[in-house]
């Protein structure tokens, strides 16, 4: 399943698709999920793709809206929020921040 997500993260990730490569129903894959991973199908393709878009601003000097679409996200605005939600800062602040020789954020844990 975790191949299904890492496959498809630049596109479309979804719960049945996951669910019908392991051959499970959606609900139960969905318990399953939380259960194992400890964060729920969304959070863990969302948490992947931020990881994922960090990478590329480390290892590349691409446009952050290039990035945004490698990673998986069909808009800026969003990809903004969610690279937030996962670092506490934005993508361009990120970069700065590593360009400059700091450490980068260790991700957000979800609230309880």
């Amino acid at each position: 399943m975790l191949r299904y997500i890492t496959d498809n993260l630049a596109g479309e990730v979804r719960l049945e698709d996951a669910a019908h490569t392991v051959g499970m129903t959606p609900s139960a894959l969905s318990r399953f999920f939380t259960r194992a991973a400890g964060r729920g199908f969304a959070d863990t393709v969302r948490r992947l793709r931020v990881i994922r878009a960090c990478t590329l601003l480390f290892q590349t000097d691409r446009p952050i809206a290039g990035i945004c679409f490698d990673a998986g996200y069909q808009n800026l605005s969003n990809f903004n929020r969610q690279f937030r939600a996962e670092t506490g800062m934005t993508p361009r602040e990120y970069r700065r921040r590593l360009r400059a020789g700091l450490r980068p954020p260790k991700l957000t844990e979800p609230p309880p």
